[in-house]
């Protein structure tokens, strides 16, 4: 339930077109009532301060959190806010006192050992008789009170979880997160917002949108379904991978590869083939393109850069010869790989072509004894964690 004009932190207003919104005068802005229990959020200052801020915001008392029963069914109240710190968790109990709004009610624990406990967190938002917020920031109280008792009530649309009326869509894009979040939302039933000439999940793209409510809300409604910000990943980028490998030998020169096409040396690196990890591709590229065996030693850089409809995983490895390696004859003979191969030292690339900087970076990095990443830092997901 919440004003779409802007709060502590919030957004501005929606630009929906197709949602006409009454002016501040109008009798559809809502109101509502906040209840606070215990005698330590009663007379908080901090907090009854930014409330009392609120002007359509009917703020009562219940100093005892004996009495929060009575004082919770004597009201239709839209927020209560209690203290988890010295009188527990009262969550159940004001959600139980609400009957049939049990739901619609939002509370909050403001409470500073809660809300900086992990456990604590989690515990008192766990279950459906849940407190929805766990703060001991009166701001963050203010700016979720403010959405709550502000919203515009003149819309078409009813919550599937608490029943609550009256939300125009982005009202009720906001509120399912806010009120909500902690709900299972796998139902497959129907979305009752009206999607095109359907309203079932089956429109949605591939994607969990298809089978988790709030997911398809979340993208194919409110802003993001209309194009105002982006929406979630539909599919998994396509990623194509890259292993790049700076080799040095015992002598203290490095590998460079000579190019087809007359563009220069650059050092061993190619795609990565399907099925391949990048370790394995890192020593197969150096065999294809310069001729001998290595093993890996470290990685200098891990580098992510997304497009338009991909994106490029590159990782630049350091290696040397295997025994074998070392005796190995470099490549001399062309082929659609790779002209050949020569070992330089660093100081020698001012007078060759390359194709790229990597010689020009990594080379006088890996020479000077600079820092170099373990191997196990970029690996698969089934490996074992890094030992330190």
């Amino acid at each position: 339930m919440f004003s779409r004009t802007k709060t502590l932190g919030g957004r501005g207003k929606s630009t929906k077109k197709s949602v006409s919104r009454p002016d501040a005068s109008s009798s559809s802005i809502g109101s509502g009532s906040v209840l606070l229990v215990g005698s330590s959020v009663v007379h908080a200052q901090e907090l009854t301060t930014v409330l009392k801020a609120l002007g359509n915001c009917k703020v009562s008392t219940c100093e005892s959190a004996a009495n929060v029963s009575k004082s919770v069914s004597n009201e239709q109240l839209d927020v209560v806010v209690f203290d988890a710190d010295k009188d527990g968790d009262l969550s159940p109990t004001i959600r139980a006192a609400a009957g049939t709004r049990k739901d619609a009610v939002f509370v909050i624990a403001y409470a500073q050992n809660a809300a900086s406990s992990a456990a604590e967190r989690i515990k008192l938002c766990s279950g459906s008789a849940g407190a929805n917020m766990v703060t001991f920031d009166p701001d963050h109280v203010f700016s979720a009170v403010k959405k709550i008792v502000s919203r515009f009530r003149d819309g078409e649309y009813t919550c599937p979880f608490c029943g609550a009326e009256g939300f125009t869509e982005d009202d009720l894009w906001e509120h399912v997160p806010l009120f909500h979040i902690n709900s299972r939302s796998d139902s497959r039933g129907l979305c009752p917002i009206p999607c095109g000439n359907k309203s079932q999940f089956e429109l949605a793209p591939s994607h969990r949108s298809r089978d988790n409510w709030q997911v398809h809300l979340r993208n194919e409604h409110g802003m993001p379904g209309r194009g105002e910000e982006p929406k979630e990943a539909r599919a998994p980028t396509p990623v194509w991978p890259f292993a790049l490998v700076i080799v040095r030998n015992r002598h203290g020169k490095f590998l460079l590869v000579q190019q087809f096409a007359s563009r220069g040396y650059w050092v061993p690196g190619d795609r990565v083939n399907p099925t391949e990890d990048l370790q394995t591709a890192a020593i197969r590229v150096v065999k294809d393109q310069a001729g001998i065996d290595i093993e890996l030693t470290g990685v200098l850089r891990v580098s992510y850069t997304p497009q338009s409809n991909f994106a490029r995983l590159r990782v630049i490895y350091v290696g040397r010869p295997t025994h074998d390696g070392e005796a190995q004859s470099l490549k001399t003979i062309p082929d659609y790989v790779s002209v050949g191969a020569a070992w330089v030292d660093s100081g020698e690339l001012d007078g060759l072509k390359t194709h790229g900087d990597e010689p020009s970076i990594w080379f006088p990095y890996v020479a000077r004894g600079a820092y170099i990443a373990p191997l196990e830092i970029m690996t698969s997901e089934s490996a074992p964690a890094l030992k330190i």
